[in-house]
This record gives structure tokens, sequence and C-alpha cells, in this order.
């Protein structure tokens, strides 16, 4: 039996307050150009995973300021990433979640790696940037909307625009005691990720057979 905590909150709307604080803060960096949100909250999914975010530098004379901002999101939640791109919208890097770069972990020892202060290189990552631009794209800073990934995008030709399944509650009637109970969204999003079979009893009675179990032994 799998048993593990299971999230329950809608995090659309926390994941979207931490990325407004950041741009709040990271629009008056001296070389921030645009702030976008990016990926499943910005195309609406109520359990998303992470938050991501990108921003368009003129230079890298404030990653180390924004880096503090991006560390800052972490009292709403630690699974943020955020993608630097130069004026060109050539990927930089991801901004690292460790306050003092280069630090002892072994993973500051990996090639490349605080080349650029504060910009991690992540094991086995590589940066796909039509995939990228095919997410959702939600432009936080210039008000006025007209982003600069958004433009990329155009100019490359990617016209169709990556969907995030949004799943709904739905009733399931116990194996054990026929009774029904709720299976909600964030439930089956957690379930399908993990390639899990939706539960055939209710949280009472696996609840009991836990506890019957733990008496046996």
């Amino acid at each position: 039996m799998v048993r593990s905590k299971v999230p329950k909150e809608d995090m659309n709307a926390r994941y979207r307050q931490a990325a407004r604080d950041f741009a709040g803060k990271a629009r008056d960096i001296p070389g921030v150009l645009e702030i976008d949100l990016v990926g499943s909250v910005a195309g609406g999914d109520p359990y998303p995973n992470d938050v991501d975010l990108a921003v368009v530098l003129l230079g890298i004379d404030g990653i180390a300021a924004l880096a503090k901002c991006a560390r800052q999101m972490s009292r709403y939640h630690h699974a943020w990433e955020v993608f630097l791109f130069d004026i060109d919208i050539a990927f930089l890097g991801r901004v690292c979640h460790r306050k003092e770069c280069r630090a002892r972990s072994v993973d500051c020892r990996r090639p490349g790696c605080g080349e650029t202060p504060h910009v991690e290189v992540g094991p086995g990552f590589e940066f796909d940037v039509m995939r990228f631009l095919s997410s959702p794209i939600e432009v936080l800073w210039p008000p006025d909307g007209n982003g600069l990934l958004i433009d990329r995008r155009r100019k490359l030709g990617i016209m169709k625009i990556r969907e995030y399944e949004v799943l709904g509650d739905i009733e399931i009637e116990c194996y054990d005691c026929d009774r029904t109970f709720v299976f909600s969204g964030a439930q089956r999003k957690w379930y399908r990720k993990r390639g899990l079979e939706q539960p055939k009893r209710c949280p009472k009675c696996i609840d009991k057979e836990r506890k019957e179990g733990l008496r046996d032994r």
C-alpha cells in the first residue's frame, strides 16, 4: 500500500502571489527588462507543481539582487524556478536556490556552475527554447503586456500553446463499505503523476486497514 501526503490546497493563487511579489521587487533592479509568469501557473492549472518565471536582462550586474528576490519566494513555497534570458532571448541559465554562490555543496562543483554568480548548472538539464516558448506566457512587468518572449515566440512561428488539463473532483464508491468518497482534482493529479491507480477504498477504510495491520505485528 502506498501512503503519502497528498496536496489538498489549490496552489495556483499561492504561486501567483509569490510571482507578483517577486515581480514587484525585481522590476526595480537595474537591467531587468521583463518579468513573465510561464508554465502551468500561467496556464491556469489549479494544482501546479511549481512556479516558473522568466526574466529578460540587459546585463548580468543585477543577478545577485535578482537571486535574493527569487529566494524570498520560498516563504510561499520552495518549488520555484527563475529562467534568465538576455535581450536577444538567448538562455543564460536558472537562478540558484542557494544564498551563497560557490557554496560547499557538491552541486557547486559542476563544470560551469557559478561562472556567472548565482546562476546554476543543473544535472542533465537541457534548455529547449521551442518547448519553453510554447508554454503559456503571462507578462507581469512591464504592465503594457507587450512581451519580448511572446514576440520571439511569434517570430519562431510557434502557434500551438501548451494546455494544462484541469482535473475536477470525482466521487468513488468504496470497495469495502460501499460509501462514496470524494477523490479531489489535486489527488487525481498527484496519483496520475506517479503512475498510481485511483483508490478503491475510502480514507476511513484505508486507515482502518492500516491500524489493523499495525496491531497484527
